[in-house]
C-alpha cells in the first residue's frame, strides 16, 4: 500500500519533473544541446499536457482520492510511464552538427555508445507512448466501471426504500411503508 500513496502523492510532481528532465538532462551530463533540442521545446510541452490529463483521470477518481492511493493497474502503467520517460531523458541523441552526435548516456560511456543510445531512446519512447496510452483507457475503464458500481447501489438502496421502508428493514417489519397500507401508493391503469 506505501508504493501506491507513493506514487499518489508523486503524480504532480512528476509531471512537472519529468517533462524537464527529457527536454535537460542531456545538459547535466555534459551531452550536446542542438537540434533535437528545438524539437524538444515543441514536443515536452505536449507531453506534459498528456500527462496532466492522465494524471487528473487518476488522482480525480473517487476511490483513489478517499484511499489516498492509486489502484495496482494505476501503479504499473505509471512507474513504466516514468521509467520511459526517464529513459528518454537519458538515452535520447542530439547533435550540434553531423560530426558531434551525443546523449547522456554516451556522455558517460562514450561516444561509440550513441547507436546503443539511440535504440534504448526508440526503446523508452515506444514504452511512454505505449504505457501513457494505456493509462489513459485504463483511468477511463476504472472510472466508468466505478459509476457504475455507485449507479447499481444507488438503485438498489432505492429499490429496498421502496419494498421495505426504510434502509436496512425488511418489507413486513412494523414501521415499514409495505407493512402500512395507508402509506401504500397503488397505480391501476386507466379503463
Amino acid at each position: 500500500m506505501w508504493v501506491r500513496r507513493g506514487l499518489y502523492r508523486a503524480l504532480w510532481v512528476a509531471a512537472i519533473v519529468l517533462p524537464a528532465w527529457v527536454l535537460l538532462a542531456r545538459v547535466f551530463f555534459g551531452a550536446p544541446l542542438g537540434y533535437q533540442f528545438v524539437a524538444q521545446i515543441v514536443l515536452v510541452p505536449i507531453l506534459f499536457v498528456v500527462q496532466a490529463v492522465a494524471i487528473a483521470l487518476v488522482s480525480l477518481r473517487r476511490d483513489n482520492r478517499t484511499r489516498r492511493a492509486v489502484s495496482w493497474i494505476d501503479a504499473g502503467l505509471l512507474t513504466l510511464t516514468w521509467l520511459g520517460q526517464l529513459g528518454i531523458g537519458f538515452f535520447l541523441v542530439d547533435s550540434t552538427s553531423s560530426r558531434t552526435a551525443g546523449s547522456a548516456f554516451s556522455a558517460l560511456v562514450g561516444n561509440d555508445a550513441v547507436a546503443l543510445s539511440t535504440a534504448l531512446s526508440a526503446a523508452s519512447i515506444v514504452v511512454t507512448i505505449a504505457a501513457g496510452a494505456a493509462l489513459l483507457v485504463a483511468s477511463i475503464w476504472q472510472s466508468i466501471r466505478a459509476a457504475r458500481d455507485g449507479f447499481r447501489s444507488t438503485l438498489a438502496e432505492m429499490e429496498r426504500v421502496v419494498q421495505g421502508g426504510t434502509p436496512g428493514s425488511s418489507p413486513t417489519s412494523p414501521g415499514s411503508f409495505a407493512a402500512d397500507p395507508e402509506h401504500t401508493i397503488r397505480i391501476a391503469p386507466r379503463a
